[in-house]
């Protein structure tokens, strides 16, 4: 039992027998940290937006989110079934160009030719009439 006491004093000892032990990078970081930092003003801190979300918020979001996930993307067929000089029947509906048909705009209108072209940004599409339901209505001289 004897030698268990020792051990731990002589630990003791040599701990009080080195001195004091200085580590000038800590004493660096402790200078530091003694001078008065300055942070954000009041009035800038309550420009700032709150972090920390609400839970009723947080619900919202993940159900708006399971919503946009589970929609089906509609894929809209547009049918042109005649022309009449700038007009085009387009899904049983009359349009003159310039009109918009859906998310597209009627640009330009081939009664000869039996086309219309739809435009939305960048894309065109190009209906055709088709050549059993061919319906072209022309005015004119009756010769």
């Amino acid at each position: 039992m004897g030698h268990k006491l020792l051990i731990p004093l002589a630990f003791v000892t040599f701990a009080f027998a080195a001195g004091p032990v200085h580590y000038p990078d800590i004493d660096k970081l402790i200078e530091q940290v003694k001078y008065k930092r300055i942070g954000l003003s009041k009035s800038e801190i309550a420009k700032l937006k709150d972090p920390f979300i609400d839970e009723k918020k947080l619900q919202k979001i993940i159900v708006k989110q399971k919503i946009i996930k589970h929609r089906k993307k509609v894929r809209v067929t547009y049918r042109l079934s005649s022309i009449m000089n700038d007009r085009a029947k387009i899904n049983g509906r009359w349009y003159h160009v310039g009109q918009k048909v859906g998310s597209y705009r009627l640009a330009y209108v081939d009664p000869f030719k039996g086309f219309a072209v739809l435009k939305r940004g960048k894309r065109t599409l190009r209906l055709y009439l088709h050549r059993r339901k061919l319906r072209l209505i022309k005015f004119g001289s009756g010769v």
